[in-house]
């Protein structure tokens, strides 16, 4: 299911911390840059030659940013990734154009589950395992440099979830996150510290989220 949850949960440092680290301001970062199939439960495909996904987006792709001249920029293998908040890595594993971290965090919602954020298609960082306890903003990958024969850029893919507190993190991958009799889901956007633009784009328009 897709939340609609009366916890609030604060928006975060995270775009903070990818200008800082990434260096963005050098190039003029103003906003984020989504074409339709990137945002959070979109039905469509961004690469390749479109069409449907097998099932709606569990999460919001971050690749493209524009700077202060109306610029289109792309993120690259070097971006460096963040953790959105303090809490400890439970799994990494493979997803298709790299590899995923699961990251479990001390917020609760009171209804027996656990947020967790997922970052999707990275290279973690060398020092990373299972078990490991994180700050947030704390460096945890890189983007992956994918060399398989795929027609899609390298982008961050990120989920942020709430998952019950007994369910098995050894059990999470991308067919289990997707699972909405279990896992609830979050958009991204909610939580990652940018606005979308005064007006709502339409399915054929790219979605602009800004940096305040």
């Amino acid at each position: 299911m897709v939340a609609n949850s009366e916890f609030y949960l604060e928006k975060t440092k995270f775009t903070e911390y990818m200008v800082t680290y990434n260096r963005l301001d050098e190039t003029g970062f103003r906003e984020w840059f989504f074409y339709p199939g990137m945002a959070f439960n979109s039905p469509e495909k961004w690469w390749g030659n479109g069409g449907y996904r097998h099932s709606p987006h569990e999460g919001t792709d971050i690749c493209f940013y524009k700077n202060r001249n109306n610029k289109r920029l792309r993120l690259d293998k070097t971006a460096k990734i963040p953790a959105m908040y303090d809490g400890e890595v439970v799994r990494i594993g493979d997803d298709f154009l790299g590899k995923s971290v699961y990251m479990r965090h001390e917020i609760c919602d009171g209804r027996g589950r656990q947020l967790y954020t997922i970052y999707g298609h990275t290279t973690p960082c060398h020092h990373l395992h299972s078990g490991s306890v994180v700050k947030e903003g704390e460096v945890i990958a890189t983007i992956s440099d994918h060399k398989k024969k795929v027609k899609i850029l390298p982008h961050l893919h990120i989920s942020v979830a709430w998952v019950p507190v007994s369910y098995p993190c050894e059990k999470l991958d991308w067919s289990t996150i997707s699972n909405t009799d279990v896992i609830t889901l979050v958009n991204p956007m909610e939580v990652i510290a940018a606005h979308l633009s005064p007006h709502e784009k339409s399915k054929k328009q790219a979605a602009i989220y800004q940096y305040p």
